[in-house]
């Protein structure tokens, strides 16, 4: 789609380049005397189907971008969490750095835990995608009662997200950066995690090949 969108932009600014051209040039013509109040006129219908088509490829685009950023998600990795005698088997495959991994959990739920950086409307507009980073899994119970609680540690806690927390609002062009969480229960389906402009999305599927 973003080709499709770069091909529409540039094709309604081409439009209304031409269309601008031949305004300008029979306006010139006809205070020169060059052409007759008949051939202005056609060039000016002409001019005017140019520059609404032009603008409709550039409204067009415009709201295809809008629409791409708004929907945009990046698959990160997949888990696959099993219940085995009262703790969870958990594997998690990072996509972005291409790394397995494998641990166990106390709890009924696992989660997975984060950071992500929101930037600005017209940052993500221009097509700036979340700066994020997954930085644990952590068991989770239903009900809270003398139980145990455990981790397990992806990404160490970094100098700069600790900033970002803090300061992160003061940056140019940054919205804000937060700590994000997503949790689900174990189950027999794999699921591919997911990150948008707000946060990590769980989803089950079956997977193609290679993926």
């Amino acid at each position: 789609m973003d080709k499709f969108i770069l091909i529409t932009g540039i094709l309604g600014i081409v439009l209304a380049i031409i269309s601008l051209v031949i305004l300008i040039s029979s306006l010139v013509k006809l205070f020169k005397k060059r052409i007759t109040i008949k051939k202005f006129i056609f060039s000016l219908l002409l001019f005017l189907i140019l520059i609404g088509f032009g603008s409709s490829f550039i409204f067009l685009s415009l709201f295809l971008q809008t629409f791409s950023r708004y929907t945009h998600e990046e698959r990160i990795g997949k888990v696959y969490a099993e219940k085995t005698n009262g703790d969870i088997r958990v594997y998690f495959f990072d996509e972005k750095r291409d790394r397995d991994y494998f641990f166990n959990l106390h709890g009924d739920q696992w989660m997975v835990e984060g950071y992500i950086l929101r930037w600005s409307v017209l940052v993500r507009w221009l097509g700036a995608g979340a700066y994020y980073r997954v930085t644990r899994f952590r068991g989770r119970w239903d009900t809270l009662q003398d139980k145990t609680v455990s981790e397990y540690q992806i990404y160490p806690e970094e100098t700069i997200w600790k900033f970002l927390l803090k300061h992160g609002q003061r940056i140019p062009f940054v919205d804000a950066a937060y700590g994000i969480g997503a949790f689900q229960y174990p189950a027999k389906d794999t699921f591919l995690i997911y990150i948008n402009d707000t946060g990590f999305i769980l989803r089950t599927g079956v997977l193609k090949k290679n993926q």
